[in-house]
């Protein structure tokens, strides 16, 4: 595979690593959340610039990687773009609806690290982080491939439930969102090969990299604290949470995204306190537009009356619009 290497900014000379690599995983759609995900991970971890990023990616143009990288305080990163083209080796496999197949390429990770670098930090996309990593990269992992926090909801379910037939079984379930890896031992292990392997027999297998993964990792993985992958439920507020309980990286695992024009999330305040300090910060327009649609989404949660008439609406009007298009063609035509 060939892998492609951009970085920007540079580390100032001397510098002394401390934290990283850290590395993301993501396509042009999700622009918006790794900014502000970065955003976060920079301004609470000052103690470790230059932080040492790499996004494999998919589609981000050059002028998109300006705007995240001056969307971060001066000097607190050096950031490496991988290009990927995920249709080279994930075309036949299969994705929950919503889930890009860029999500495969946390398989390949190892691939777009020096050989020298001896663990990674893999964040998802859709995350924010409260506090310092360092006490996260320091664990160790013993005889563990990587470190993670089981699946808030899946866990349970895969490991103790039964398995749909054919699809093998695993001791513990993990959310393969936030990973701290050993690259040596992911390598010695084979884990992007298995995982591969398990695709390719498998390719609609229900979650996708992250039951690959699991399967691949299967006794062989740490369990981490809940406080590194805290995946919230759509009804969670973060602002609500006691000081001691909020967690070091919060994860948002549901559809319900809290930069998502117009989202029911908790959280969407919450979330542009960092958002607003980047590049990408919403407009006046913008909010009043989420705010309208986040206003009529609840009316209509909350009236079935509301949510059928709107139902009438929209047929009336896509059949007027369907008739105005037929009325045109003929006049047209005449």
């Amino acid at each position: 595979m060939n892998v492609h290497s951009i970085p920007t900014g540079a580390a100032p000379a001397g510098a002394k690593q401390r934290l990283g690599p850290i590395v993301f995983a993501v396509d042009a759609a999700y622009t918006v959340p790794l900014a502000t995900a970065l955003r976060s991970v920079a301004e609470n971890n000052q103690s470790a610039w230059p932080l040492d990023i790499h996004v494999i990616h998919e589609g981000i143009v050059e002028e998109t990687k300006r705007r995240i990288f001056e969307s971060l305080p001066a000097n607190s990163v050096v950031i490496q773009w991988h290009p990927i083209g995920t249709l080279s080796f994930a075309s036949g496999f299969s994705t929950r609806p919503g889930v890009s197949s860029m999500t495969f390429a946390r398989i390949l990770l190892p691939q777009f690290l020096p050989q020298t670098c001896d663990r990674a930090l893999y964040l998802d996309g859709d995350i924010l982080v409260l506090n310092a990593l360092e006490q996260l990269w320091n664990i160790d992992l013993g005889e563990a491939v990587i470190g993670a926090v089981p699946d808030y909801w899946l866990d349970n379910v895969v490991s103790n439930g039964p398995w749909e037939t054919g699809f093998p079984r695993v001791e513990r379930y993990f959310n393969a969102g936030i990973l701290l890896v050993d690259l040596a031992k992911w390598r010695n292990e084979r884990i992007s090969e298995r995982s591969l392997d398990y695709l390719d027999r498998f390719p609609t297998t229900e979650y996708s990299d992250q039951d690959a993964l699991n399967v691949a990792c299967d006794g062989k993985w740490k369990i981490l604290d809940r406080a590194w992958n805290f995946q919230f439920e759509p009804t969670q507020a973060i602002a609500h949470m006691a000081l001691e309980q909020k967690p070091a990286i919060v994860h948002f695992v549901t559809n319900v995204k809290p930069w998502k024009s117009g989202s029911l999330s908790p959280n969407v305040a919450f979330y542009d306190t960092f958002r607003s300090r980047t590049r990408f910060a919403l407009t006046r327009w913008e909010r009043v537009q989420s705010g309208l649609k986040r206003a009529g989404s609840r009316l209509l949660a909350r009236s079935a009356l509301l949510r059928a008439a709107w139902s009438c609406t929209k047929s009336a009007m896509r059949a007027y619009a369907s008739k105005s298009t037929r009325m045109n063609r003929g006049a047209k035509n005449a």
